[in-house]
């Protein structure tokens, strides 16, 4: 059976040592994604990358929720927001200023890392608890940001590779199960360098083809592959929400200036327009009487 790499998820694991790891293509997702907003290439890209990784992390998570990365940063990068849900539909966004160069990384990017992090928040919608995770934005790469992250917060020794153009994201994710064992070591050791040494770790299309080229010296299995898509989850009532929670006062002061308020999703930019009736019933009715 092939599997596309291309807009899909292929998990793996090694039938003798205690490794697992999963590859994936973002085709479609990345470029509706990236499509709503005039990103700088780079930033694109890197959005693209930080997505593959959400998206790997997300599919090794047994949950039912929200997975929410937040990059926080101090420099020119002042906001990058990936989420992923259990069934790996994605959404993400990016704040910015000034000039990013094609070559800057993420650690350029981010600023002093002092005052800049990676926030990872898991919010579960079955009842579960909130759990949240913080690193310091240290590392030039997206990759060894969550490597360590995984390492630190995870105790799971992890590696990483990430790869992005303008059209399309690749990745791939090796780690050690928990209960690896020092004879899983030399295992661990091959399979690492097979990919480092790789001058085209994603060159082939079809994700069994590519696991077989990389580990052609193990047996790896590889199962059923799973689709990430692109999926935002703004409505005209959850817009009507945060009006409500800005306040009457400031609703009024926007009705004073402009007449109605509009709000733009952060995520897929569609707009949300009220007129001032519309605006004013939010704070004079229940949020069942807002129409879609």
């Amino acid at each position: 059976m092939r599997a596309p790499v291309a807009d899909s998820l292929t998990r793996f694991v090694f039938e003798s040592a205690a490794l697992r790891g999963a590859v994936v293509g973002l085709d479609a997702a990345y470029r509706e994604c990236v499509g709503h907003h005039d990103y700088p290439p780079r930033l694109a890209r890197l959005m693209g990358e930080t997505m593959a990784a959400v998206c790997l992390l997300a599919n090794s998570l047994k949950f039912h929720g929200n997975l929410i990365l937040q990059l926080q940063g101090s420099g020119s990068l002042r906001l990058l927001v990936v989420e992923c849900d259990a069934a790996l539909s994605l959404r993400a966004t990016a704040q910015w200023n000034g000039v990013i160069g094609e070559r800057a990384t993420l650690g350029e990017l981010a600023g002093d890392p002092r005052t800049s992090r990676m926030v990872l928040t898991l919010d579960p919608k079955d009842g579960g608890p909130l759990y949240q995770g913080i690193v310091a934005l240290e590392g030039g790469s997206v990759a060894s940001l969550f490597e360590h992250y995984l390492e630190t917060s995870e105790q799971i020794a992890s590696r990483l590779w990430l790869d992005a153009t303008a059209e399309s994201v690749r990745g791939l994710l090796l780690q050690r199960m928990p209960g690896s064992t020092a004879a899983d070591a030399a295992t661990w050791a091959r399979a690492v360098s097979a990919v480092d040494d790789a001058a085209e770790p994603f060159a082939s299309n079809d994700a069994h083809a590519l696991l077989e080229a990389l580990f052609r010296d193990d047996d790896v299995r590889a199962f059923r592959p799973r689709t990430p898509r692109f999926g935002c989850s703004c409505t005209r009532e959850r817009v009507a929400g945060a009006l409500k929670m800005l306040g009457r006062a400031e609703v009024e002061s926007i009705l004073a200036e402009l007449g109605s308020v509009g709000v733009n999703c952060e995520f897929c930019n569609r707009r949300y327009d009220f007129d001032a009736d519309e605006a004013r019933a939010l704070f004079a009715a229940p949020a069942s009487a807002v129409h879609s």
